[in-house]
């Protein structure tokens, strides 16, 4: 586990990219922790949620075909970049724009 400290410099050196519209740390269970502060209540609610159920579907279909742990997945939209990683105890979400 990374210390407080190391969490908050990370969570700044990745919202310092101009490209990132945000950062969200959220439980596996969907309940965000912690984000970047330009995102809305709701944004945080809806993205941690919908990513956490994601997770645990995409952790199932890697355990099925036997192919070892999932680390990290991007979905591409048009409008930009969810980039997911989960860990052990959290799961960091970056949203960015299309460069």
């Amino acid at each position: 586990m990374i210390s407080q400290k190391q969490f908050e410099e990370t969570l700044k050196k990745l919202e310092s990219h101009p490209s990132v519209r945000g950062v969200i740390i959220t439980s596996n269970d969907g309940l965000p922790i912690s984000s970047t502060k330009n995102l809305s209540i709701e944004m945080r609610e809806n993205v941690s949620a919908l990513v956490a159920s994601l997770v645990g579907r995409a952790k199932a279909v890697v355990s099925e075909l036997e192919e070892g742990d999932l680390n990290f997945f991007t979905l591409d939209t048009t409008k930009g970049e969810i980039l997911v990683a989960p860990e052990q105890d959290y799961v960091l979400i970056v949203l960015r724009n299309k460069q």
